[in-house]
């Protein structure tokens, strides 16, 4: 993947990092090494979502113009621009009043800490092996955590947080058709799931012994 192209995905993602923990509502996290042990997989696929489809169409034409050498273009031809992610961002700490903490300067750096890296690192035979050992015993322990969460939440209660999520998005100004109708359908979802428990719940009601 062309190089712009990451950096820009990176920058977006670290700023879907940030608003995950700065909006996070669990009472749980004192401090980011708890954010970080608290974050899963799933968490971070979300966050990496939601970065690369606010990634520009302009970035992903720029970098196919560079792959099929149409014309000279820089690597991050067509990415968008740094400053608005860095606007953001404090105006994300500056509505938690957390602005007086980090200056500017702070927040540029952070999200170029890695500019450099290029994403990759050659590895010896011995880091190799150490890598793959290391992978079989990550996906014990998460295997482990997975036995471990809670239950999945019942159709009743999916169905009226829905609900309620739904005439909530109504009365936003980010509300649009799309969302909408997403919202909508998933709604639906449940809907008939609730309704299909609460028949399976009535006939077995007939064979209970009085």
């Amino acid at each position: 993947m062309d190089q712009g192209v990451i950096e820009n995905l990176k920058r977006l993602y670290r700023k879907q990092l940030l608003r995950h923990l700065l909006l996070s509502e669990d009472k749980s996290v004192q401090s980011i090494i708890d954010f970080y042990s608290k974050t899963t997989l799933k968490d971070c696929c979300y966050m990496i979502a939601g970065s690369w489809s606010s990634v520009r169409q302009s970035t992903l034409r720029s970098s196919w113009k560079n792959i099929l050498a149409r014309r000279e273009l820089s690597a991050t031809s067509g990415a968008s621009d740094p400053g608005e992610v860095v606007e953001e961002v404090l105006f994300n700490l500056n509505t938690l009043s957390l602005s007086g903490e980090c200056q500017k300067a702070d927040i540029e750096a952070w999200l170029a800490c890695d500019s450099g890296n290029p994403g990759f690192q050659m590895l010896d035979d011995d880091e190799i092996a150490e890598s793959v050992l290391n992978v079989e015993d990550e996906m014990d322990e998460d295997f482990d955590t997975q036995e471990a969460q809670v239950a999945c939440p019942s159709h009743e209660k999916a169905f009226r947080c829905l609900e309620v999520a739904l005439e909530w998005l109504e009365w936003q100004e980010e509300c649009d058709p799309v969302k909408l109708l997403n919202l909508k359908s998933i709604l639906e979802v449940a809907a008939k799931k609730r309704t299909a428990s609460l028949k399976q719940t009535t006939i077995t009601e007939y064979f209970k012994e009085k």
